[in-house]
């Protein structure tokens, strides 16, 4: 049984722990001071009290104090389990505060820099013994920087982490705990499960820390965060798959809501360096795209991937981009990927191009699709060809400087139906400039075409049909290899 959203379920709620009702942990540090503000109990005393649910108060324990000083100070703890006795669900507000993590030497700060990752003071003490009653317990935790709770999270039937919510937080809160509204947040930071997972302080290597380098198993994951509604992932394309460093790659996929409410998808695009020269990320965040939808409805997120987001800084200090294959990642989290791709980056020039399979063929040739057939282009045989269709194109190296005003091709196509192309050149970059636009009326024999004189790095046969094979090329100024 899935314990929230609240909803009506519930005739008593106990609330209860050191943030309910603070309104410090509501703004958090560098905040102004609002005129009116809503604590979390406030916010579910109000939203309780429209559903006609009773809500019962405990502070629980202090916010930080492991024991106490003075004869004032009494044991909170017993009061929280009566609470958490009379209720039939346990709502604990815990965490942190400006005070425990301000700056060095700002006013009524407590303590700045943390030596633990987990709750401070009797906040753990209090989540046990809140436990054992055997009631529901929702945790609520408000922090300004990760909280490690390994030993806490298997206590908890539901966990929200609502950071410094604002002002108004008790009221949002609220809402998301009676599904007034659908949660959809998601994690922007990883979650260790201890300091014993990280690096030392004094360390300045990346290695171990973040989710690009991470070693060990998070707590919770870069990009982590659930709904009352579930999402699945389908049909992921990749388009080209073969490309020089500086052309674009095209990533789409569908998301579908398969459940009950309409809620929002944060699709999350990740990349690895499969091979690199140097030490590079396990994967890194290239993309992102907040998709709301309806119980059953189905939308598609489109990626697209550029130089800056394959570069890598070398051992001579540029930003390059390396041939060999990138790994493609679309997923809920960092950690939770639904689908996976590859796609390859080609240097002109160099001895043979990249496949599927990984082995070298033909020339300085690459294409939109069907890399395999590349070669065959220039293999003397008009029975062979390169085929796609409607926007797939062929792209061939010239030589350094080559002044080019036109090429010989020999086409090939099943139907004798009349098809469209266009003739293209780049001086470099990746942007190419369209030359000549024409038909194919005549297949299997050569066919010249000719125009302006233009110096180019690359020409490229983009198809501006379906079915359209080119099954030879002759161009004069063809990088050699």
């Amino acid at each position: 049984e899935d314990i929230l959203p609240l909803e009506n379920k519930y005739k008593t709620i106990a609330v209860i722990g050191p943030n309910a009702d603070s309104k410090d942990v509501l703004l958090g540090n560098y905040s102004g001071t609002p005129s009116e503000y809503t604590t979390l109990l406030r916010g579910m005393q109000e939203e309780a009290k429209k559903r006609g649910i009773e809500v019962i108060y405990a502070e629980g324990c202090d916010l930080y104090k492991k024991e106490y000083k003075s004869l004032c100070e009494t044991d909170l703890i017993p009061e929280a389990v009566i609470a958490a006795r009379k209720s039939d669900i346990v709502v604990l507000c815990l965490g942190l505060s400006p005070v425990l993590e301000g700056e060095e030497g700002e006013e009524g700060a407590v303590q700045c820099d943390r030596d633990d990752l987990g709750l401070p003071g009797r906040q753990a003490e209090l989540v046990r013994a809140v436990a054992r009653e055997g009631k529901p317990v929702i945790l609520i935790l408000c922090n300004g920087s990760p909280l490690s709770i390994p030993k806490e999270e298997p206590l908890a039937d539901a966990i929200l982490e609502v950071w410094y919510p604002g002002e108004e937080g008790g009221s949002a809160v609220a809402d998301i705990l009676f599904g007034n509204y659908n949660p959809s947040g998601r994690l922007p930071v990883t979650v260790v499960k201890g300091t014993e997972d990280l690096p030392p302080f004094d360390s300045y290597d990346m290695q171990g820390r973040t989710y690009r380098f991470l070693e060990k198993e998070p707590m919770y994951p870069f990009g982590y965060g659930l709904s009352y509604t579930t999402f699945e992932y389908s049909d992921l394309q990749v388009s080209p798959k073969v490309i020089t460093p500086n052309q674009k790659v095209t990533v789409t996929c569908k998301v579908t809501n398969t459940g009950k409410r309409a809620g929002d998808e944060v699709v999350q695009l990740y990349l690895r360096d499969v091979v690199s020269s140097l030490t590079t990320y396990e994967k890194n965040l290239v993309g992102f795209e907040r998709l709301h939808l309806k119980p059953g409805e189905t939308k598609e997120v489109r990626f697209m991937l550029d130089r800056k987001d394959m570069e890598l800084l070398n051992a001579k200090n540029d930003w390059v981009v390396e041939p060999g294959e990138f790994r493609v990642m679309a997923g809920a989290s960092s950690e939770d990927i639904r689908l996976s791709d590859k796609f390859a980056v080609v240097e002109y020039g160099m001895n043979g191009v990249w496949s599927e399979t990984g082995n070298s063929k033909g020339d300085a040739i690459s294409a939109s699709t069907e890399m395999q057939d590349v070669g065959m282009t220039l293999d003397n045989d008009l029975k062979t060809c390169w085929q796609g269709n409607k926007g797939d194109y062929i792209t061939f190296a010239l030589e350094n400087g080559a002044k080019i005003d036109g090429l010989s091709i020999a086409w090939k196509k099943e139907n004798t139906g009349e098809a469209d192309f266009e003739i293209q050149l780049s001086g470099g970059g990746g942007q190419f400039l369209t030359v000549y636009s024409g038909s194919v009326s005549k297949f299997n024999e050569w066919m010249s075409y000719t125009f302006k004189g233009t110096t180019a790095s690359d020409l490229r046969i983009l198809l501006n049909s379906d079915g359209l094979g080119v099954a030879e090329v002759k161009i004069n100024q063809l990088k050699k290899e």
